[in-house]
């Protein structure tokens, strides 16, 4: 993978590229059938982060310019076991370790944080799967993530460089209408996250501001309706809240999206897609908030017959 980004002066330009290689193999364990995974994930990102101040949006002066060099390494090892015709397991560990890499660009500028740091994190994940039963599957997850912090904010010791997540998911899915019909899905869902990042604008970075906790509820629907139309589509809810009782910034209640896909001869697909954002707190009180918002998108993709 490599993905490029320029912006105008005053603004951001990086560079991302990684990739990740993997090696599966199918066997026995204690008589059942099972699968192994193993691999690693490597990331590296190049970024220039830049904020000045402006006089009716010509450049006057610069605030923080940086140079960023952040790079995670990650191998992670999986196995797959079905015991029963109607329970499934899967199981892995994976280890993340982050490299940040900060220098100061601008030497007029106010004092910046600079250096470097390295930090790791070991993340088990589990998921257990019960069923079909009347075409419709039971699930249980635990997984354990992390968000990297603002990698200046990390080597200046204002944040750890890595917040560790934990989340739990309980649902079911269902075909009622046989295996190539419409899914539908439902989940209760929770995530605890060691400290929670808030944007401040006025400094162009973010801050640490302490534990959150998630939680929330899905429902979707995916799958065809009539010959070449199918859907998908799916409504969420979410309470989002600090450890204090205080709400998250700028998270949403209700989330909502739904598109609709038509898959015409020789290669065109027409998709329309509406997304709903809906009210969010902009203060930690809920005093001040965010309207909602409706966007509506029109794609056409052909796709280009290839003879190997």
């Amino acid at each position: 993978l490599i993905r490029i980004s320029l912006l105008p002066p005053a603004s951001d330009r990086r560079v991302m590229y990684g990739g990740d290689v993997g090696y599966r193999q199918a066997g026995k364990l204690m008589g059942m059938d099972a699968m192994a995974t193993a691999g690693v994930q490597v990331r590296v990102d190049d970024i220039q982060p830049k904020l000045g101040i402006q006089t009716k949006r010509s450049p006057t002066g610069t605030t923080t310019d940086s140079d960023v060099l952040e790079a995670s390494y990650s191998p992670f090892v999986k196995i797959e076991v079905q015991p029963t015709p109607w329970m499934r397991f899967a199981g892995g560990l994976r280890s993340d370790t982050f490299t940040f890499d900060v220098r100061n660009r601008c030497e007029t500028c106010a004092e910046q944080p600079a250096g470097r740091k390295t930090s790791s994190l070991v993340l088990p994940k589990a998921n257990l799967i019960l069923g079909p039963w009347f075409k419709t599957e039971l699930f249980a997850n635990y997984g354990e993530g992390f968000h990297s912090n603002d990698a200046r904010a990390a080597v200046g010791g204002a944040a750890s460089p890595l917040a560790r997540a934990r989340t739990y998911e309980v649902g079911a899915r269902a075909r009622p209408w046989g295996p190539d019909g419409m899914e539908l899905l439902a989940t209760l869902w929770a995530i605890d996250i060691n400290s929670e990042l808030v944007f401040v604008g006025d400094e162009g970075t973010t801050e640490a501001r302490g534990p959150t906790k998630r939680r929330g509820m899905e429902v979707a629907a995916r799958g065809p309706i009539w010959g070449p139309l199918s859907f998908n589509g799916s409504v969420t809810w979410t309470s989002a809240k600090f450890d204090t009782g205080d709400k998250i910034p700028l998270a949403p209640e209700l989330t909502a999206y739904g598109a609709a896909i038509l898959q015409w001869p020789k290669g065109l697909t027409t998709q329309l897609q509406v997304t709903f954002l809906g009210v969010r707190p902009l203060t930690e009180d809920n005093s001040i908030k965010a309207t909602s918002w409706l966007d509506f998108d029109l794609t056409m993709r052909y796709k280009l017959p290839v003879k190997l």
